[in-house]
């Protein structure tokens, strides 16, 4: 998909689908691993516990989960895991966790190699690097799937923030010089929205 402007088009008729048309959308909750031994996932406890907590499971590895007319919309890899939780969630997880700083609404606590750090948005956590689990502080959480105690959430959901991060890459990278990860980053999240757009529109003529 060549522009951005093109791609956030394609989300809003996608949007559109959802809501209008007769699309069989599935969700397969064991999706949401990789195919390698769970045990040596890294902070699995922590995934353990906020998924206990009932956080919401968002971004790419939730997009693995679905499938629409029978089709995986997205086959990537996926490194991290992307939690939307309240405030009092984050607080138990802080304290369950010895992690020594005060979650505040819409910021988010990033965690890697039992090193966490908190900044104000999602797209800020590239800065630094790879990431084991990204915790996004919320008021209230999206509207959400819940399959045997895993709560996924919703695809437009999923979509739109997709759309926020890459707009917040791109004002990162217009505004500096040379910012290769930032790059990186808005190439994967294009990459992501290209092949599920493309495999959406598939799926229709089925």
């Amino acid at each position: 998909m060549s522009t951005l402007v093109e791609m956030k088009s394609f989300v809003r008729d996608l949007n559109l689908n959802l809501i209008t048309s007769n699309q069989n959308i599935e969700i397969d909750i064991t999706k949401r691993y990789n195919d390698k031994i769970r045990w040596f996932m890294p902070n699995r406890n922590l995934i353990s516990y906020i998924i206990e907590c009932g956080g919401v499971l968002t971004g790419s590895r939730a997009l693995r989960c679905y499938k629409i007319n029978g089709d995986y919309i997205l086959d990537r890899r996926t490194k991290d895991w992307d939690f939307i939780i309240t405030q009092d969630m984050a607080f138990k997880i802080c304290e369950r966790f010895d992690i020594d700083m005060i979650p505040n609404i819409d910021k988010v606590i990033s965690i890697k190699n039992q090193r966490a750090w908190r900044h104000p948005t999602y797209s800020e956590a590239y800065r630094v690097g790879a990431v084991d689990v990204q915790m996004i502080i919320k008021e209230e959480l999206p509207e959400y799937t819940e399959i045997n105690s895993i709560r996924i959430s919703s695809l437009p959901y999923i979509l739109n923030e997709k759309v926020k991060v890459i707009d917040e890459l791109y004002d990162i990278v217009q505004n500096r010089s040379s910012i290769s990860d930032e790059r990186k980053e808005i190439g994967k999240h294009l990459d992501d929205m290209t092949r599920l757009i493309i495999r959406f529109n598939t799926s229709k003529l089925k």
